[in-house]
């Protein structure tokens, strides 16, 4: 089965630019890679991420999210401890994330919407 994924920063804070967002792709890329989970595409905005995961069932994308979320986090907080005070953290993930099943059908047109998620900042002008 195919899941969009998608989950906050805590407290929508935007953390993710720069080299806090290229950390988080890259863990995400290797995690998926140590252990074998298909991550089809990986897209963040300043204050969130989408996923696209293959998966057999919902017990495995949770078991996939405990991974992708707590390592890069781990990573994240470690390589930029200035984050916790800076943004008033203790962690860098909101506790819950949105899953919605994909058809093999659809599979294209969720796929270009993660990637272009960049290009409708709209929600985002301050």
């Amino acid at each position: 089965m195919f899941y969009h994924v998608w989950f906050k920063a805590k407290w929508r804070k935007w953390m993710l630019l720069g080299d806090v967002e290229q950390l988080v792709k890259a863990t995400m890329q290797e995690i998926a890679l140590q252990y074998q989970i298909p991550l089809l595409e990986c897209e963040t905005m300043v204050d969130h991420v989408h996923l696209l995961l293959e998966v057999k069932d919902r017990q495995q994308l949770s078991e996939a999210m405990h991974l992708l979320k707590g390592a890069s986090a781990r990573a994240v907080l470690q390589s930029f401890p200035e984050l916790r005070m800076d943004a008033q953290i203790d962690h860098l993930w909101q506790k819950r994330y949105g899953a919605k099943p994909v058809e093999p059908a659809a599979l294209a047109h969720v796929r270009h919407y993660i990637r272009t998620q960049k290009e409708r900042p709209e929600k985002y002008a301050r």
